[in-house]
């Protein structure tokens, strides 16, 4: 221990000794990993409570070691328990008072907690070198591919955490409508271990909600739903998924309420009970689920009045979304889209082009908030559409969360059919993100020339220490494409390496030189991908 620290805990020691005489309490110093969530819990009689939620008041301010202060609020969380929870950025001693209190009475507490390196990257935040791209608080580059589900207790099982559709085939008749399902660590080390590492909790839509009602007279929380979510992102993270949050379902309460201050008021209450309660553990916000829908409107005052409100009462910042898609609104800072299609197997790459290229016109990154096929979850294609549009979506910069409804094979949506993602789509995500990971954050899309474009697509990445380049045989899928040649211009020198989308298979190194050179590119079925990485 070095000086500086013991004099900082001797003197720490001497205030908190001094507090005591006050009657004020003071809790004994934790050690917490840097970006990791610290949580604290105090004991608080709720029996005379009628809305423990509201009726107390739980406030902290938090130093950290360089001075800056943080003000935060606390939670309700059950029976005689309210907590705070806050994710440090900063190395070294923190010290936090809490208060918590109601019309007649209240009591202060003090405490610390020690802050140490960790291998945690952070939160997600824009690229600085790329607007459509996203880095963590470390400035290690993160290429996100997100998953949806249900978190319903269809088989009442007594928990929905317990209950994620998994693996299901066709059902047979008198098989239940909920199909297979598994626990959550059978599904979550399947779908981590594909590189799935981001979660779209979608509340109200397909799971749980968190209130039972949001009004100017008081709102009522859940308490089991809460302790759920509790759960689920605290699981979440031990399998290193990040977390994209939606606040409200598709209902928003009082949507044309912006002028009401009493309704205003009371949907900022629950904006704020939810950011208090799971903001330490969410990467990224969205304000609604595709709303609104005719004759149902929202306006324009209310996304700015609410986005503006969860802005200020962040300490994380964490960028916001909206569904319906709302990228014209300065208050938005991602383009979410819903995209569901069911194209020739042909025509994927270009779909997913369109589709990306349409969204970054409005200069957000874009990520699909819910992605799939329409008509049916599965079909004998739909894996193999699934990994052209993944690709090609990966270097048109854009984000695809998936909405995943594994519990069967038949699921009939109709427009919105979501999509089956088994042991074969997995695999394929799986080779995504072993060629994405740790890929350059400096990359930019880049122009690739094919010998032979009426039979061969291509898309291209170009940054200072890797190219990347994405070949689709559009119009042939079941024999080797050959003689194909690709002219290309990386900024580096060094080993290049041809692999399949389907296996990760590699089918060929060599070396390359910087600036313009034609390549000649190995044989393949369907797609075949080129790596060139600095030596």
């Amino acid at each position: 221990m070095n000086l500086r620290r013991i004099l900082v805990m001797g003197i720490l020691s001497i205030f908190l000794t001094a507090l005591s005489s006050f009657g004020i309490t003071a809790l004994e110093e934790n050690v917490v990993q840097r970006y990791d969530v610290f949580e604290q819990t105090f004991d608080w009689n709720s029996s005379s409570y009628s809305n423990p939620w509201e009726q107390v008041d739980l406030t902290t301010e938090l130093t950290s070691p360089t001075g800056s202060h943080f003000e935060i609020g606390g939670f309700y969380s059950s029976k005689n328990r309210w907590k705070f929870r806050f994710a440090p950025t900063q190395l070294g001693l923190w010290t936090w008072q809490a208060t918590i209190s109601d019309p007649s009475k209240y009591s202060t507490f003090n405490g610390s907690f020690n802050v140490v390196d960790s291998t945690l990257p952070g939160f997600v935040r824009q690229n600085p070198d790329n607007p459509f791209r996203w880095v963590f608080d470390d400035g290690s580059p993160f290429y996100p591919l997100g998953i949806g589900d249900c978190l319903n207790d269809d088989d009442k099982s007594g928990s929905p955490l317990d209950n994620w559709g998994f693996d299901g085939g066709f059902r047979a008749p008198g098989t239940p409508d909920y199909g297979a399902i598994t626990d959550f660590d059978t599904y979550w080390k399947a779908y981590s271990g594909a590189g799935v590492n981001l979660f779209r909790w979608s509340l109200d839509n397909c799971a749980f909600g968190l209130y039972e009602k949001i009004d100017p007279s008081g709102n009522v929380y859940k308490m089991q739903e809460g302790l759920w979510g509790d759960e689920l992102v605290q699981r979440l993270r031990q399998y290193g998924v990040h977390l994209y949050l939606v606040i409200f379902g598709f209902n928003p309460a009082f949507p044309t309420g912006a002028n009401n201050p009493a309704q205003m008021d009371a949907v900022k209450r629950y904006v704020k009970y939810v950011t208090d309660r799971y903001g330490a553990y969410v990467d990224f916000w969205e304000l609604m689920n595709e709303f609104p829908n005719p004759p149902a409107t929202i306006s324009d005052d209310w996304y700015k009045e609410v986005g503006e409100y969860l802005r200020s009462i962040d300490p994380y910042k964490h960028p916001i979304s909206t569904s319906w898609q709302r990228p014209d609104l300065p208050v938005i800072e991602i383009t979410a889209p819903h995209w569901y299609q069911k194209e020739s197997e042909f025509e994927s790459d270009v779909a997913a082009a369109q589709e990306v290229d349409h969204w970054k016109s409005f200069g957000k990154p874009v990520i699909f908030g819910e992605q799939g096929n329409s008509e049916q979850n599965w079909d004998e294609k739909s894996a193999l559409r699934m990994r052209i549009r993944n690709w090609t979506a990966f270097f048109r910069e854009g984000t695809f969360i998936f909405w995943n409804s594994s519990f069967a094979k038949d699921y009939h949506g109709g427009v919105a059919s979501n999509i089956y993602l088994g042991p074969q789509e997995r695999g394929y995500l799986k080779v995504l993100q072993d060629f994405t990971r740790g890929f350059d954050g400096k990359a930019l899309i880049s122009h690739i020339a094919i010998s032979s474009p009426e039979r061969v697509r291509g898309y291209a990445l170009s940054g200072p220490t890797m190219y990347a380049a994405y070949l689709h045989a559009f119009t042939n899928h079941d024999s080797p494409t050959t003689g194909i040649k690709i002219t290309i211009n990386p900024a580096l020198h060094g080993s290049a390496v041809w692999l399949s989308p389907e296996t990760g298979e590699v089918f060929g190194n060599v070396q390359v030189s910087t600036g313009s050179q034609t390549l000649d590119v190995p044989p393949f079925n369907t797609d075949i991908a080129l790596k060139i990485m600095a030596q």
